[in-house]
């Protein structure tokens, strides 16, 4: 099951240090560790090999009904941060607009322009959207982070299917039908849990090299 989870084509070193892809590798084995648990129980010593399907209480929902893209309300007159990518990531100061499609503090963006589409930053203040973001509302009814995680595993997959020559775009329909296994709400936080169990423990090895 190890060696499966860590051939996925998807799963690559692509992220700084690695911490995307090891990110990726721990989402996948919590969900196969919970997959494979739920099912056999207490005979998982003797049935340890490849689940053969989802557990009770499991299910698989497109990305386009857990999700959708849209933009914030057209506002004017009104002085307000440029959320683009480069504030985003810290890049460069704060530049002003008065007028643009507002976003509030807290809200998800996901690039769908550019090489890295398929990214999602998260704004820490209110501010207008970047050119080339849309904001990613998901289903109130899902774990925010769980969701977050499974687009990052097919962050690979979105880069690699862009569309358009001069500017790439992100491929809507790819990232539309993403299949997502979704397992109960609770067992979405203990995967949730897990990821950020290895990060913190991740973080310690980083700050003691």
């Amino acid at each position: 099951m190890v060696e499966e989870i860590l051939h996925r084509p998807h799963i690559r070193g692509d992220g700084v240090l690695g911490k995307i892809s090891f990110c990726q590798i721990i989402f996948e084995f919590c969900y196969h560790i919970t997959l494979i648990y739920n099912e056999y129980s207490n005979n998982i010593a003797e049935r340890i090999g490849h689940y053969t399907q989802l557990p009770d209480g499991w299910q698989i929902a497109s990305m386009q009904t857990l999700c959708n893209l849209t933009d914030g309300e057209k506002q004017s007159g009104i002085k307000r941060i440029n959320l683009d990518v480069k504030f985003l990531r810290g890049e460069r100061e704060a530049k002003s607009l008065l007028s643009g499609k507002f976003v509030t503090a807290n809200t998800l963006l996901i690039l769908v322009d550019g090489e890295n589409s398929g990214e999602v930053f998260r704004s820490s203040i209110d501010g207008y959207q970047g050119s080339t973001f849309k904001q990613l509302r998901i289903n109130e009814n899902m774990n925010e982070e769980y969701v977050l995680q499974v687009i990052n595993l097919h962050r690979k997959i979105l880069r690699e299917s862009k569309v358009g020559s001069a500017i790439p775009h992100l491929n809507k329909k790819i990232f539309k039908a993403i299949e997502v296994p979704i397992p109960p709400y609770k067992e979405q936080q203990k995967i949730i849990k897990a990821i950020t169990k290895a990060f913190m423990s991740l973080d310690l090895i980083m700050e003691s090299l």
